[in-house]
């Protein structure tokens, strides 16, 4: 039987503190750092010091120290405040004023340690689970290449007995400190560092020998480790971060191309989009290259999307006015325009698609039977029930879909995320086409539109990287906060859609469903897949209640 879904959904977990050790020169990747601090240096879809607090947020940290190297905190600073806006998160930068190692660079957090629990992060280090480390642990795990780590000695009990920094050997699957630590006693580091002094003599090894004899510290295996202290080992967890989620993968390949492999009717179904495409719109998509059963391999493009550039650089509103009228006209004129025509069948499609598909992908919920008559408290406001609302919303569903009298090719999951950008010549390319009209030459413009809405308003793109924190508070009563905070360029994109004839209200009440519809689709995080539907709620009833904007996120 599964559990109640209010017991499922997580407390708030115990406040942490956590210093991140980013002042390395990165030397060794200046090949993607390109004069950037490499706390910055993305890994994936991110950068890794946004992945790396992202995990400490999760695993109950809200308070970070960073150390940076000289000028960089007018990068890393500005970076984290926007990312990081909306979350209970306090930042302090500390200065390393010269490359003088881990230990040294620790000293330079000294004062602002406080007591109490303290996790350690290398810059260069990533992991899946900081949740994972107990107190008074060293997270380690496998090395070939011994002389480049420091290796770690532990009894039966895993309590560590001795630490051997780089020796020279190349050893054999070695058991090597990885670059994250967690401290009970935030007060005896702080202490231990007092009585080494500041001068940045000695090794991390150093204090971990002296803190252990007053307060034993255990080898701890950690899953998902990725160093990113040289370029090789860079590529290596920049091809496993993009493995993909639950229900694909991706391959890549040293030619220059990825392979995908999942689902077979969703990949049947981007198979024939790519090759449906009309000549006019070739060119905004990646070269199909092969398929089979169950995959495809296309050529890789290592341009960031839309939804990088939204989440980690905060451009421009003119910036982004621009990117959006150019976006919705080249979608006119090479995809939308060339292959619309009049579509009887459509409206009767779109009422399978916007109502019945709904229904029957939130009847697989495991969660659907307890929560769909629920009225939720959301950030302090009641919200109306799932059952409550949808009457209502079916009736506007079907007047929307009676309107749709003209089909076209579309992408059908048109996220930024699956819309990447050449920054220099402002070209884009879509990935990842949807199934959502599969079956049928084509589909209703509107439900593009209402993905790209999700990502520039409704903050899907922050729920998909787990850049939220939702907070249970009592019986059906969560605190939700999306970060960074819904995005300024709202208005503007909505006024780009009106501006090329289109009507907002249908988009935003097709954005919505949409929400509550993927919640299936997310199972392998049950926290985002309640996230999603709390957001799709909100919607919901703005559309309903004739609010401009969702409700409010705290």
């Amino acid at each position: 039987m599964a559990a109640r879904l209010d017991e499922h959904t997580r407390s708030s977990p115990p406040a942490r503190q956590a210093v991140i050790l980013s002042a390395g020169l990165g030397s060794r990747i200046a090949i993607v750092a390109r004069g950037y601090p490499k706390a910055t240096v993305a890994t994936g879809t991110r950068p890794a010091l946004v992945s790396q607090i992202q995990q400490l947020h999760q695993a109950g940290v809200r308070r970070v120290v960073v150390v940076h190297a000289p000028g960089d905190d007018r990068h890393v600073l500005p970076l984290l405040t926007h990312v990081f806006s909306g979350a209970e998160l306090e930042f302090r930068l500390a200065l390393q004023p010269r490359p003088a190692g881990p230990l040294d660079a620790l000293a330079c957090a000294r004062e602002h340690l406080t007591d109490g629990d303290l996790t350690l992060v290398l810059g260069d280090t990533l992991v899946s689970d900081f949740a994972a480390l107990p107190p008074d642990s060293v997270g380690i795990g496998q090395v070939e290449a011994a002389r480049e780590f420091c290796l770690v000695q532990a009894d039966p009990s895993s309590r560590i007995v001795r630490y051997d920094d780089k020796p020279d050997r190349e050893g054999s699957s070695d058991d090597a400190v990885v670059g994250v630590y967690r401290f009970a006693d935030g007060a005896l580091v702080r202490h231990l560092l007092d009585e080494a002094g500041t001068q940045g003599c000695g090794e991390l090894s150093d204090l971990l020998t002296r803190y252990g004899r007053r307060r034993p510290l255990t080898a701890t295996p950690v899953r998902g480790w990725q160093d990113l202290g040289s370029y090789e080992r860079y590529l290596a967890a920049n091809r496993a971060s993009i493995l993909g989620r639950a229900d694909h993968r991706f391959t890549v390949v040293d030619d220059g191309s990825v392979i995908k492999s999942g689902n077979p009717a969703l990949i049947a179904a981007q198979v024939h989009w790519y090759r449906s495409l009309p000549e006019t719109a070739v060119g905004l998509a990646p070269q199909l290259l092969e398929a089979g059963e169950g995959w495809h391999r296309t050529e890789l493009l290592d341009y960031p999307s839309l939804a990088q550039l939204l989440l980690y650089e905060p451009l421009p509103p003119a910036t982004w006015s621009l990117l959006m009228t150019r976006l919705l006209g080249v979608m006119e004129d090479c995809l939308w325009a060339p292959t619309r025509r009049k579509s009887p069948e459509l409206p009767l499609w779109c009422e399978r698609v916007y109502i019945t598909k709904t229904e029957d992908r939130l009847g697989s919920w495991p969660y659907w039977e307890q929560i769909r008559s629920r009225t939720l408290v959301i950030n302090g406001a009641a919200m109306p029930s799932f059952d409550e609302l949808w009457p209502t919303v079916v009736a506007l569903l079907r007047t929307v879909a009676s309107t749709a009298e003209h089909s076209s090719v579309i992408h059908a999951d048109m996220t930024f995320s699956n819309i990447l950008l050449a920054r220099g010549f402002g070209m884009f390319k879509l990935l990842d086409p949807g199934s959502a009209f599969s079956n049928r030459p084509g589909g209703d413009i509107r439900y593009d539109l209402a993905k790209l809405r999700q990502s520039y308003a409704g903050g899907y793109d922050a729920l998909r990287e787990n850049l939220f924190q939702l907070d249970r508070i009592g019986s059906y009563r969560w605190q939700l906060r999306i970060f960074p905070r819904p995005s300024p360029i709202t208005a503007t994109a909505d006024e780009a859609i009106a501006a090329a004839g289109y009507d907002v209200a249908a988009v935003r009440l097709l954005e919505a469903v949409q929400f509550v519809s993927m919640v299936p689709l997310h199972h392998d995080n049950p926290d985002r897949q309640l996230a999603l539907y709390i957001r799709g709620l909100q919607l919901l009833t703005a559309v309903l209640e004739g609010d401009p904007h969702a409700s409010p996120v705290a």
